[in-house]
């Protein structure tokens, strides 16, 4: 059969299934990274697409934006002696069933999470008797850790932080030590920044006092955040000016607060009176506090801290050494059954490298 007779669907067959290397980099773009790096070793181009920073930066930005979220994973600490777990985020959020499909994470170090960015977790090696604890970066999707500078003799750690320079590209560690002085009976601060630019740590001139605050800050919008014992006030610190500040938890009825992440934005929730009972949860969006949500008839389970939101609103809780996902619409509240002793990461999947950082 000739090209004048050949019917014009079945013309240029071939040729018809090549697709162009830009459909080919998008679609790439939009696949979990478990895939990407097994189509490595598909070709020499292929890898060298896959490994090159722009792709990266498009397929971690594509995984943030989709709202289904099915690259996201839940990390879980059970014990210092055992492996970590994952889960999908999906799973746990799902109205399916309570019970979590979960898989190990080997790894042949006791650490604790200290902060997650862009797929990348901050880990703190728990040191035996008498050594100095250790720093490292680790993507728990490829594997891949690099290990800080050791710091030395600078005393107990009092606050840690991990995050992100957007417009330098820049990740920072952010460690407070904190020294006794008995003579003048107070506690002597030692602030310290990991740059990934200069490959090392650098004194701060000034340091907050993160004494009462809690251990682990809380990253958003390129900012560390605190909550600052039971005063009023969240302490944060500006990773691109490296300069501490203060803001006011929301005004109103709020008695106590704790701090937490949703939808990239800093969030509260506040218990409105002393029994505890009732939860309000607040964002911070253009420098104003915004209720999105309120708890009722709850009894005091620790201290609760908000993970995610959902892709139908729904609020994931950490309850002490229990998830609680919260469902807006129904008002009512699921509780996955997993158990853990430290608190959980919720971290998106990406190829972002610590060798590269």
């Amino acid at each position: 059969m000739d090209r004048e007779n050949t019917p014009p669907q079945f013309r240029n067959t071939a040729k018809s299934h090549h697709l162009h290397q830009e459909i080919i980099e998008e679609i790439q773009s939009r696949l979990p990274v478990k895939s990407l790096l097994r189509f490595r070793c598909v070709s020499k181009s292929w890898q060298s697409l896959i490994g090159s920073k722009r792709f990266i930066k498009t397929q971690h930005q594509n995984s943030m934006k989709n709202p289904s979220l099915p690259h996201q994973r839940v990390i879980i600490q059970k014990d210092l002696s055992a492996n970590p777990v994952q889960c999908s985020l999906l799973s746990v959020l799902s109205e399916q069933t309570n019970t979590i499909p979960a898989s190990p994470l080997p790894n042949p170090m006791r650490f604790l999470i200290m902060g997650s960015c862009n797929g990348l977790l901050c880990i703190r090696e728990h040191p035996s008797i008498g050594e100095q604890s250790r720093f490292h970066l680790w993507n728990p999707s490829t594997r891949i850790s690099k290990k800080l500078p050791q710091i030395f003799n600078c005393g107990y750690v009092k606050a840690v932080g991990f995050g992100w320079v957007e417009s330098s590209d820049e990740y920072k560690v952010f460690v407070s030590f904190g020294n006794s002085d008995y003579r003048a009976r107070q506690i002597k601060s030692v602030c310290k920044v990991y740059s990934s630019k200069t490959k090392s740590w650098k004194t701060m001139e000034h340091c907050a006092d993160l004494y009462s605050c809690g251990v682990t800050g809380i990253f958003a919008g390129g900012k560390l955040y605190w909550k600052n014992g039971h005063e009023k006030v969240i302490t944060f610190l500006d990773l691109k000016s490296e300069v501490f500040g203060r803001i006011e938890i929301p005004l109103g009825q709020e008695k106590y607060c704790v701090v937490g992440v949703l939808g990239g934005f800093l969030c509260a929730l506040c218990y409105i009176d002393s029994s505890r009972e009732v939860v309000r949860v607040w964002v911070m969006k253009e420098e104003a506090w915004k209720r999105v949500a309120t708890f009722a008839n709850l009894v005091e389970l620790l201290q609760p801290a908000p993970l995610v939101v959902g892709p139908k609103g729904e609020i994931l809780v950490n309850f002490g050494s229990i998830l609680l996902v919260y469902d807006r619409q129904d008002n009512v509240f699921r509780c996955p059954e997993v158990n853990f002793r430290y608190s959980p990461r919720v971290y998106v999947e990406s190829l972002v490298s610590p060798e590269d950082v």
